[in-house]
């Protein structure tokens, strides 16, 4: 049985820093049409879509 990578392996500080970049964008943009808890529920979304590319992106390079 193959063991699925770790979702922080394999990550650069670009990679993080874009994660960042990425999170705080779509939870002003949530946050600007569903205030007031729009900033949770787009870190929330944003979290979601980055596990979502993290997971493509490794088994795309062969490592999952």
């Amino acid at each position: 049985m193959d063991k699925e990578p770790s979702l922080f392996s394999n990550m650069t500080p670009v990679d993080w820093m874009l994660a960042a970049v990425f999170t705080a964008v779509v939870g002003w943009l949530v946050q600007s049409f569903f205030p007031p808890w729009g900033w949770l529920i787009g870190i929330i979304v944003a979290l979601g879509l980055l596990y979502l590319a993290k997971r493509r992106r490794d088994r795309l390079q062969g490592r999952g």
